[in-house]
């Protein structure tokens, strides 16, 4: 039987010189049946030509897509735009600052010979400042991609293990089976900012039609984090987003919101109190301006959400 094909989603926005290398890295793909589709979130007409020059350059080793969005609209609303030109079965996503595994498709594709697989994602490891990654010892060292009893995520999509189920898959490395994206109306653009949460929403509406999430740690994108362009914000402004992002997807999903808000609110107080960051490329300068912006989105949210659930 032979494998689906794909259509490789990718936002971007300022961020030129790391989609080029992405690029190349598409291009020495084992498996070859797939289209690229890249979405400008930029809205700035010089980054609308350096694009279409890269994209040019392209053209004979990719199959590539380009649009351009008017203005900046979000990374949700970016791949929702590249999803509904897709033309191939299986939707995978990841970020303009990966570089692709030579492996990473075919070992993505080759799950959907199951008819009960919705969504398969992988490993991705991150490569601080491009230089070599050395893992940290974690909690929950052997689990990945879990939702905890109290709201929060056990992610872990670095640490490799075994192929394995789980309940949400890394926004920097997931696909989806394109009839199941478009039947739960692909990512909510409810999840503005930061985008946190967003590929988790997504992935609970997919798991909950009754199909399976698969993780694959051969399936491997390196993740350069890139510290400006696509959806970077201040440190502050990412703990806001933290709040109230996290407060609707508590919202949106969970059983006992009120509880698990506090919980989550009081976990984010403590670790603020103690000054650890939570920002993975910025370090704040005042803690006291993290703990308000904290509590602002979280406010926000309590609101946003509520507001959701009575519409």
């Amino acid at each position: 039987m032979p494998l689906p094909e794909a259509s490789v989603i990718i936002a971007t926005r300022n961020r030129e010189p790391y989609l080029r290398d992405l690029l190349s890295s598409l291009c020495f793909q084992s498996f070859k049946d797939f289209e690229v589709i890249i979405v400008n979130d930029s809205g700035i007409p010089s980054s609308r030509e350096r694009l279409e020059s890269i994209v040019h350059a392209y053209l004979n080793k990719l199959e590539i897509k380009l649009l351009h969005n008017p203005r900046n609209l979000g990374v949700p609303v970016s791949l929702n735009h590249g999803a509904s030109v897709a033309g191939k079965e299986i939707l995978v996503f990841t970020d303009d600052d990966c570089i692709a595994d030579k492996d990473w498709l075919l070992n993505l594709v080759k799950w959907y010979s199951n008819r009960k697989v919705g969504g398969v994602g992988g490993r991705v490891i991150p490569i601080e400042n491009d230089a070599k990654w050395i893992p940290k010892k974690k909690r929950f060292a052997n689990i990945v991609g879990k939702l905890n009893w109290d709201g929060d995520l056990i992610s872990n999509f670095e640490l490799g293990g075994k192929p394995s189920f789980v309940d949400f898959l890394s926004g920097a490395n997931m696909s989806f089976r394109r009839n199941l994206f478009r039947k739960v109306g692909g990512f909510s653009s409810i999840y503005r900012g930061n985008a946190y949460r967003f590929e988790t929403d997504l992935s609970l509406r997919i798991k909950s039609l009754g199909f399976h999430l698969i993780y694959d740690p051969n399936a491997i994108v390196y993740h350069r984090r890139a510290k400006t362009g696509g959806c970077r914000v201040s440190v502050y402004e990412w703990n806001y987003w933290l709040g109230r992002n996290h407060t609707l997807f508590v919202l949106r999903h969970l059983r006992r919101r009120a509880l698990k808000i506090f919980l989550f609110a009081l976990k984010n107080c403590i670790r603020i109190l103690m000054h650890q960051r939570a920002c993975p490329y910025g370090k704040p300068r005042k803690w006291e301006k993290v703990l308000w912006t904290f509590f602002r989105g979280l406010l926000d949210g309590v609101q946003i959400g509520i507001k959701h659930l009575l519409a």
